[in-house]
C-alpha cells in the first residue's frame, strides 16, 4: 500500500529517538519540560499509529507498509530487519500508544523523582513494543523481544529497595529464559530456511512452515509456546507477575500489564497459531487446561487478597488466561474474542492500576481494611472506578464482557474436541471451569469496590481532592470501556477478516 507519509520504520524508531533525546545531556533537566516533551511526543505517536490503522482496509488480512533493511552480518541466512503491519498489529500499536500516553499523563503526580530516566525508559519500552508488533520476520521479532528487557528491568527498579531489586531480578530471569527459548527456536528456523534457500519472513513462513520436518516443528513450536507462556504468564509460570506489581509505581504497572503482556498473546497468534498450527493443535488442549486452572487460581487468590495492588495483578492473570483460551480454541469466534479482550484487558487493568496508584498516593496505604468509605471524600473518583471495576467483573455492556464471552465460547466449541489428542476431551470441562472462575469475579471486584469506596470507615482522611489530570485519565479509560462495551463492532470489524481468513485456512489444512 503506497502511502508516502507512513513508514513502519519511522513508527518504531521515533519513540527510541525521543527517549535518547530526553536522556541526553543536551536536554534540560527540568521536570516540566521533560513531562511535556514526552507527552507531546506520545500524543503525536498515537496520531501517527492511528493513520496506519485507518489506511489498512478491514477486509485485508495480509501485511501492509512492509519495509525491509538488509543486514550483512550473516548474508547466507538472509538476515534483515523487516517491518509490516496488518489489522491486528496496527490495532495493538494504537492501543499501546493510547495506554502509554495516559500512563504518562498520570505520572505527573505519581512519579516525583528520576524524571529523565523514567520518561526516557517509558519511550524506549514503547519503541521496543512497536518493534515486536511491527516485526515481519523472526529475526526482527527476536531483536525487539530482547530489547524490551532493559527498559522494563530499570522501570521495575525505579523505586529502589531490596524487594524492588529482587522482583526486578526475578522478572529478568523469567524474561531471559523466554528470550533464550525464542533465540533457539529462531535459530532452528533460519538454519532450515538457509538449507532451502527461502526467505524467513512471516508471509513465507505461514506458507512454508508445514513443509518443515515434524520433529523440528514440534521443537520450534514448543520453544515459542513456553517462551510466550513465561511472559503471558500461564499457570504455573506466573509467580513473577504479582510480586513485580506489588512494588512498582502505578504508571509502570499500567504499562507492564496493559502493553507488555499483549506481546506474548500476540506471539501466540502470530507464530504458534498462524505458522505452526499443525503442531500447535497438539499443545492447545493442554494450554487451555492450564489457562483455566490459572483463571480459577487467580480468582481465588484475588478473593483472599488484602493488598489492592496484588489484587489487581490477580485480575490481570484472570484476563490473560481467558485470552489464551480464545487463541488456543482454533475457532474464529474465540480468536476474535481473544484479540478484542486484549484491548479490553489493557483498558481495564491499566485503569485499575492507575486508580490504585492514586489511592496509595492520596491515602498512604494499599490495605483494604484501611480504605473503607473513601467515596465520601472523592465521589467522582469512585464513579469512574466503579465503571472500570464492573468491567473487570465482566458486566454486560462493558468492554470486559464481549471478549471474555467469545473466548470462553470458542474454547467450549473448539473443533479440536473431535480429535483424539491428549487432553482434548478435557477442553469443554476446562472452558466450563474457567467460566466458573470468571463468575467469581463478582466476589473479588465487589469486595474491592465495597471495602475501598463504599463501606463505613472509622478513619478521617481529611480534605482530599483528585487532581484534574488524574480524573481525566480514569474518565478516558472508563469512557473507552463503555464505548467498546456498547459497540464492540468498532474493533471486531477491524479484526474479523484476519480471524476468519486464518482460522478457515487452518481448519482446512488440519481436518
Amino acid at each position: 500500500m503506497a502511502v508516502n507519509f507512513l513508514s513502519t520504520f519511522i513508527l518504531v524508531l521515533l519513540p527510541i529517538i525521543a527517549g535518547l533525546l530526553i536522556i541526553s545531556p543536551f536536554f534540560p533537566n527540568n521536570a516540566i519540560k521533560i513531562r511535556r516533551f514526552a507527552k507531546a511526543f506520545c500524543a503525536f505517536n498515537l496520531f501517527y499509529s492511528i493513520l496506519f490503522m485507518l489506511f489498512i482496509p478491514c477486509d485485508v488480512s495480509g501485511f501492509a507498509f512492509v519495509e525491509q533493511f538488509p543486514l550483512n552480518i550473516m548474508p547466507n541466512l538472509n538476515v534483515s530487519i523487516v517491518f509490516g503491519l496488518d489489522n491486528v498489529s496496527a490495532l495493538l500499536c494504537v492501543l499501546s500508544s493510547f495506554v502509554m500516553l495516559l500512563a504518562l499523563i498520570a505520572s505527573k503526580s505519581l512519579i516525583n523523582s528520576r524524571q529523565k530516566s523514567f520518561y526516557s525508559l517509558m519511550l524506549f519500552l514503547l519503541g521496543a513494543v512497536f518493534g515486536i508488533f511491527a516485526a515481519n520476520n523472526l529475526f526482527t521479532f527476536l531483536t525487539f523481544w530482547m530489547l524490551l528487557l532493559p527498559p522494563a528491568y530499570f522501570l521495575i527498579s525505579i523505586p529502589g529497595g531490596n524487594n524492588t531489586r529482587k522482583n526486578a531480578v526475578k522478572f529478568v530471569l523469567f524474561s531471559f529464559a523466554s528470550s533464550i527459548l525464542i533465540m533457539i527456536s529462531t535459530a532452528l528456523v533460519y538454519a532450515y530456511c538457509a538449507d532451502l534457500n527461502i526467505l524467513s519472513d512471516f508471509g513465507t513462513l505461514i506458507k512454508k512452515s508445514e513443509d518443515f520436518p515434524v520433529v523440528m516443528q514440534m521443537m520450534i513450536c514448543a520453544g515459542f509456546s513456553i517462551a510466550f507462556a513465561l511472559r503471558l504468564p500461564v499457570f504455573p509460570l506466573h509467580s513473577w507477575l504479582v510480586e513485580v506489581h506489588s512494588e512498582v509505581p502505578a504508571p509502570v504497572s499500567a504499562v507492564l500489564a496493559g502493553i507488555l503482556l499483549n506481546t506474548a498473546a500476540y506471539g501466540f497468534i502470530r507464530i504458534n497459531l498462524q505458522m505452526y498450527y499443525d503442531v500447535f493443535q497438539l499443545f492447545a488442549p493442554v494450554l487451555i487446561l492450564f489457562a483455566a486452572i490459572g483463571v480459577v487460581w487467580a480468582s481465588c487468590a484475588a478473593i483472599a487478597q488484602n493488598n489492592i495492588k496484588k489484587l489487581v495483578s490477580c485480575i490481570s492473570l484472570v484476563n490473560m488466561g481467558i485470552i489464551l483460551i480464545g487463541i488456543a480454541s482454533f475457532t474464529e469466534f474465540g480468536l476474535t474474542g481473544a484479540i478484542f479482550h486484549m484491548v479490553a484487558h489493557s483498558l481495564i487493568i491499566s485503569g485499575l492500576f492507575i486508580g490504585v496508584g492514586i489511592i496509595n498516593a492520596k491515602f498512604k496505604t494499599d490495605k483494604l481494611e484501611l480504605l473503607s468509605g473513601i467515596a465520601k471524600y472523592v465521589l467522582g473518583f469512585a464513579g469512574v472506578m466503579l465503571i472500570i471495576g464492573l468491567s473487570a467483573a465482566f458486566l454486560p455492556l462493558t468492554a470486559g464482557f464481549s471478549g471474555a464471552f467469545m473466548s470462553l465460547a470458542g474454547g467450549f466449541n473448539s473443533p479440536l474436541i473431535e480429535k483424539a489428542f491428549f487432553a482434548s476431551d478435557l477442553m469443554q470441562f476446562a472452558s466450563i471451569f474457567a467460566t466458573v472462575g470468571t463468575a467469581l469475579s463478582g466476589v473479588y471486584v465487589l469486595r474491592f469496590l465495597h471495602k475501598t469506596f463504599f463501606g463505613l470507615s472509622e478513619f478521617d482522611f481529611g480534605e482530599i481532592k483528585l487532581a484534574n489530570h488524574q480524573f481525566a485519565v480514569l474518565a478516558i479509560f472508563s469512557a473507552g470501556i463503555l464505548i467498546f462495551g456498547i459497540y464492540p463492532m468498532g474493533i471486531i470489524d477491524k479484526i474479523s477478516a484476519f480471524a476468519q481468513t486464518n482460522i478457515s485456512n487452518i481448519l482446512t489444512a488440519i481436518f
